[in-house]
C-alpha cells in the first residue's frame, strides 16, 4: 500500500491518534473547489502558488473533524462559512513529495517564488520585502482603511481587489503589495511568514511549505478526500 493510501485511509476510518508511519513520505493540502473533484492545488486563475503540508502537519491533523483541519491550517472560521455559502467542497489531497521546487513558506522563500511566478513584479516585492516583513496585517489593514476580507468576499469587481494588473498600475507601496499578496496568492491575515500557519486565537499551527501551483494529475500517488465540513455551533 501506497503511503498516500495509508494516510487516506486514517482519515477515513477516523484514527484518532497516528503512528509514525501514518504520514511518511506524504504531502498534502486542503482545496476547495466548485466541482465534484478538485482539478489542481488552486482553482482561482490567477493563483500560481499554493501552501502545502509536510508529513509533520500531516500526522497532526489526523483525529480531528474537517472543520478543525481548515483552523489548524489558519483559516478563520468567518472564511470558511462564506466559502460554504458559496457552494465551496474540501478535498483533502496527499502526494508524494513533489520534484518541483518546494520551501519552507517563510518571507523570504514565499517573495522569492512569488517573484518567480510572477516576473512583472518582481521588482515591487523586493522594493516592500522590508515593509512586509516588519508591518503587522492589522497596521496595513489600518493604512487600507477598509476590510480586506470584505473587498476579498466582493471578488475582482471590486476596484479594492488588487489583481497583478491593478498592482502594476498602482502607486507600488507595501500596502499595494500586501493587498496583492491577500487576493492573489492567499497570504491572509493568518500569514506569518515563520515558516508555520497561525490559528484564528493566535496560536502556532503546522509547518507550511510553498510551491507553484500544480494540476493534481501530475503529483505522484496522488489520493482525493472529500471533507464533510460543519461549522461548529455557538460562539
Amino acid at each position: 500500500m501506497h503511503s498516500s493510501d495509508r494516510f487516506i485511509n486514517a482519515i477515513k476510518s477516523g484514527q484518532r491518534k497516528p503512528t509514525a508511519h501514518t504520514a511518511r513520505g506524504c504531502y498534502g493540502r486542503i482545496v476547495r473547489t466548485l466541482f465534484d473533484k478538485p482539478r489542481t492545488l488552486a482553482e482561482e486563475p490567477d493563483r500560481r502558488v499554493v501552501m502545502l503540508m509536510g508529513p509533520s502537519a500531516l500526522r497532526t491533523i489526523v483525529g480531528h473533524s474537517a472543520y478543525e483541519m481548515l483552523v489548524q491550517i489558519g483559516h478563520t472560521r468567518e472564511y470558511i462559512a462564506v466559502k460554504l455559502a458559496q457552494g465551496y467542497k474540501y478535498h483533502l489531497v496527499v502526494f508524494h513529495r513533489p520534484d518541483s521546487e518546494m520551501r519552507l513558506a517563510t518571507w523570504k522563500n514565499t517573495l522569492d517564488l512569488v517573484g518567480t511566478l510572477y516576473p512583472q513584479l518582481a521588482h515591487l516585492l523586493k522594493a516592500a520585502r522590508r515593509e512586509l516583513k516588519t508591518t503587522s496585517f492589522a497596521e496595513f489593514e489600518a493604512q487600507a482603511g477598509f476590510s480586506l476580507a470584505e473587498v476579498d468576499h466582493n471578488g475582482p469587481g471590486d476596484e479594492r481587489y488588487m489583481t497583478a494588473e491593478r498592482l502594476l498600475a498602482s502607486d507600488g507601496s507595501a500596502l499595494s503589495v500586501r493587498r496583492f499578496l491577500y487576493h492573489v496568492t492567499r497570504l491572509t491575515e493568518l500569514y506569518t511568514g515563520d515558516g508555520y500557519t497561525c490559528t484564528h486565537d493566535g496560536k502556532r499551527g503546522v509547518r507550511e511549505y510553498i510551491m507553484a501551483n500544480r494540476a493534481i494529475s501530475d503529483l505522484q500517488e496522488s489520493r482525493t478526500l472529500e471533507l464533510e465540513v460543519t461549522l461548529p455551533t455557538g460562539p
